[in-house]
C-alpha cells in the first residue's frame, strides 16, 4: 500500500512539473501566414519537428539504460513516456475545447502540444541523458523554443 502510495504521489508530482515546464517553454518558431489554414500548417511543422526530437532522446536513454541493463529503470521510463502522453492529449484536448468557437482552436491545441512536447523533452534530456558527476550528457541540451 505504500509504494502505491508513493507511486501515485510521484506521478502527481511529474504532471504537475511537467505542467509548469510547459508553461515556461515557448513554442519554436513563430508561424506567420495569413490564413488559419497556412499557421496550422507551419505548427503542425513544428510539432512534427518536436515530436522527432523527443524520439531521439528517449530512444537515446532506451539505449544508454540497455547497455547498463537497467531493464526496472526502461520499464518506468516507459510507463511515465505513456503517463505522459496521456496527459498531453488530456491538456492539450482542453485547450482546444476552451478554444473551441475560435478560429484559432486547431493553433491553440497545436501549441500546446508544442510546449508540452518540448517540455518533455527537457526532463528526458535531464533526468536521462545527464550524470551527477558532470561528465558531458549523452546529447546536448535540447532547445527549449526561444
Amino acid at each position: 500500500m505504500g509504494k502505491r502510495r508513493s507511486q501515485s504521489r510521484t506521478e502527481g508530482t511529474y504532471f504537475v512539473i511537467t505542467f509548469i515546464a510547459a508553461l515556461l517553454v515557448p513554442v519554436a518558431a513563430p508561424c506567420d501566414g495569413s490564413t488559419t489554414p497556412e499557421v496550422e500548417r507551419c505548427l503542425d511543422a513544428n510539432l512534427g519537428r518536436a515530436e522527432v526530437e523527443l524520439n531521439r532522446y528517449y530512444n537515446t536513454a532506451v539505449e544508454q539504460l540497455s547497455k547498463q541493463q537497467q531493464n526496472a529503470a526502461i520499464a518506468q521510463l516507459g510507463a511515465s513516456q505513456r503517463a505522459w502522453q496521456t496527459y498531453r492529449d488530456a491538456e492539450c484536448n482542453a485547450i482546444f475545447e476552451r478554444w473551441k468557437d475560435a478560429s484559432v482552436r486547431g493553433a491553440m491545441a497545436v501549441g500546446c502540444q508544442i510546449r508540452v512536447t518540448k517540455a518533455r523533452t527537457m526532463i528526458i534530456w535531464r533526468n536521462w541523458l545527464t550524470t551527477a558527476d558532470k561528465s558531458p550528457p549523452l546529447l546536448t541540451r535540447p532547445e527549449d523554443g526561444s
